[in-house]
């Protein structure tokens, strides 16, 4: 989420010492204060606060007239980029025991254990479903009441109720057949007066609550609608694989380089079988060797990677002496754009060289010992090296190279070289963006998800987690 989602409040509430809030949410950068949902939010007046820490806990705060009323930290970290995680907050300040008083779920189970334990006082208004004193503002999705602390990521199936305190299980359960803990779509619960559920299933008006209050958010900046849902992850890139966690961005799908810097980050997902088709926009018209790379990365994250120079050529491999690990690796900016195996290939000129904004298109082939991958660029494959015969992913046809999977996993990588200014690499797992600006065509894959801008070949995949169960 880039920018925010913002409703004012209609109305008395039900009961403002009682409430819960639930929501999915899946993180596409750490180490950083984020706001996920607010009332007002600006820290130090009158304001209730859902955050993310620089440290990876999870936060409550309720401020009043600046005085700190409920502070809960969690001693957990929510680190993980690749899954989501359900939150559950029920506030009741009437219980007798401090501890009760609030209470935080994660994916079905209460934490018990705080590094800060700030409680309310009993029978003490809220001030999460009220109007702060001196503001006109109320809930945010997204950010602090003062565009601060924004919130990098996906949120899915957000409730909140006012005037009662409700446990998980209304929210959430437990998949009979995988054992894994799903949302429940439609929720049975009396949402109260300034209570609301928001679906984010209208791409074109995202804050449309779905309770019958006509809770209606407004949208501001450049939310976007992700076809990453709880039941079903697309890949993105991983903080925890980037050489620099900070300049993964627009959630996960693009990466930035700064300049006079080597920068890069590989994908949250692997797979070692399957076919599988992803697409990349460079967003300089540098002609440098090492400007953009494209990769796949075997067995490896990215703090175990290296730099491997072959003549002035950065890539993600492998270097001499050190503990990096195997990728092939493809340079298209160039003259002639590089096609390297660190697996021991070597290197091979490949396909034309592409400019700024052009979209490059990639097909692997995991299904067989000895696997394929394929380059091409605006809906056109290239010819394989040292030939005129054009690549035929759907076939097996004229590859750019082969190699030998053997027993690994392999994902995606990208690096980036700005020889002066900043420049971002963006990637299309199956998002249907590149940053903000969307694919025309909306290309789904062979099982109908995804949207890419061109075609995928036929018998290949987005990367997502219901795919790579079938077929990879």
């Amino acid at each position: 989420m880039a920018s925010s989602l913002t409703r004012d409040f209609t109305g008395t509430p039900t009961n403002a010492k009682k409430f819960t809030v639930s929501f999915w949410m899946k993180r596409a950068k750490t180490t950083s204060n984020m706001i996920v949902v607010c009332n007002h939010g600006n820290n130090g007046s009158d304001d209730f606060q859902f955050q993310l820490r620089n440290d990876d806990t999870f936060e409550i705060l309720d401020y009043k007239s600046g005085g700190v009323v409920t502070n809960v930290v969690t001693t957990r970290k929510l680190l993980d980029t690749n899954s989501w995680y359900h939150i559950v907050v029920a506030g009741d300040s009437t219980q007798s025991t401090a501890a009760d008083r609030l209470k935080i779920y994660i994916n079905g189970v209460q934490e018990t254990s705080f590094g800060t334990e700030t409680y309310i006082s009993q029978n003490t208004d809220y001030n999460w479903n009220k109007e702060t004193a001196g503001t006109s503002n109320g809930h945010i999705f997204g950010q602090s009441g003062t565009g601060g602390n924004k919130f990098q990521g996906y949120i899915a199936h957000a409730h909140n109720v006012d005037g009662s305190a409700l446990a998980p299980t209304v929210f959430g359960e437990t998949d009979s057949t995988t054992g894994e803990w799903k949302p429940i779509l439609n929720p049975s619960y009396t949402v109260g007066t300034n209570g609301w559920f928001l679906k984010f299933e209208n791409s074109g008006a995202m804050g449309t609550d779905s309770s019958g209050n006509s809770a209606t958010f407004t949208v501001a900046g450049d939310l976007k609608q992700s076809v990453s849902t709880p039941s079903n992850t697309f890949d993105n890139l991983d903080p925890h694989k980037a050489y620099d966690k900070s300049h993964v961005a627009y959630a996960g799908t693009a990466y930035l380089g700064t300049s006079g810097s080597a920068r890069g980050c590989n994908s949250t997902l692997m797979m070692n079988d399957g076919k599988w088709y992803v697409e990349f926009k460079p967003a300089s018209a540098s002609t440098s060797a090492d400007n953009t790379t494209i990769a796949l990365i075997k067995n490896g994250t990215f703090a175990n990677i290296r730099w491997k120079y072959e003549g002035s050529n950065a890539i993600a491999g492998k270097e001499t002496g050190s503990n990096g690990c195997e990728a092939i690796s493809y340079q298209p900016m160039t003259g002639t754009p590089n096609l390297i195996d660190d697996g021991g290939g070597g290197t091979v000129n490949y396909g034309s060289q592409a400019s700024a904004n052009d979209i490059i298109m990639m097909a692997v082939d995991l299904s067989a010992a000895t696997s394929k991958i394929w380059f091409g660029k605006n809906g056109t494959w290239f010819n394989a090296p040292s030939t005129s015969s054009a690549g035929d992913p759907a076939n097996g046809n004229y590859p750019g190279l082969s190699f030998a999977k053997g027993d690994d996993f392999w994902g995606i990588g990208v690096t980036t070289v700005a020889n002066s200014g900043n420049q971002y690499i963006y990637v299309n797992f199956g998002e249907g963006r590149f940053g903000t600006t969307a694919v025309s065509s909306a290309n789904a894959d062979g099982a109908g998800l995804g949207a890419f801008e061109y075609a995928v070949p036929s018998g290949f995949y987005s990367i997502c987690t219901k795919n790579i169960k079938t077929y990879g």
